[in-house]
């Protein structure tokens, strides 16, 4: 991930607000798709009935310039649906799956001390 700039997001949403407040989030998705340095965007719902944050937006941008930028054009910045608790990340580690693990979902196997290409990076495996 070398210098990429991660933005996690947990969101605190009431249970019948939520539908109104992913529409408002694709909309936004699709805006800040188009700005320069966008990599990628998720959003996760929990699983775990009662948690404080029942949705997690994760983006990914080329750099903190191209996020900071890209934040004057947010079109869900300063909406009362929801609360979101933004943060900044940088990665410090990656984990790959070793050679002898089994090989599912489109994982590729690596032999400790192997590089490989993840999302476009040369990473080095480790055990």
């Amino acid at each position: 991930m070398e210098n990429r700039h991660v933005v996690i997001i947990p969101i605190e949403v009431d249970e019948g607000k939520e539908s109104a407040y992913l529409d408002a989030w694709r909309d936004a998705a699709d805006v800040m798709a188009a700005q320069p340095g966008f990599i990628r965007t998720y959003m996760f719902r929990t699983i775990v009935p009662g948690s404080k944050f029942s949705l997690v937006n994760v983006a990914e941008w080329e750099s903190t310039a191209h996020w900071e930028e890209a934040m004057n054009v947010c079109p869900v910045m300063g909406q009362q649906i929801a609360v979101a608790h933004a943060s900044n990340y940088e990665a410090i580690w990656t984990v790959l799956v070793p050679a002898d693990a089994s090989v599912s979902f489109g994982r590729t196997p690596v032999t400790d001390g192997d590089t490989c290409e993840v999302d476009g990076h040369l990473v080095l495996s480790r055990r």
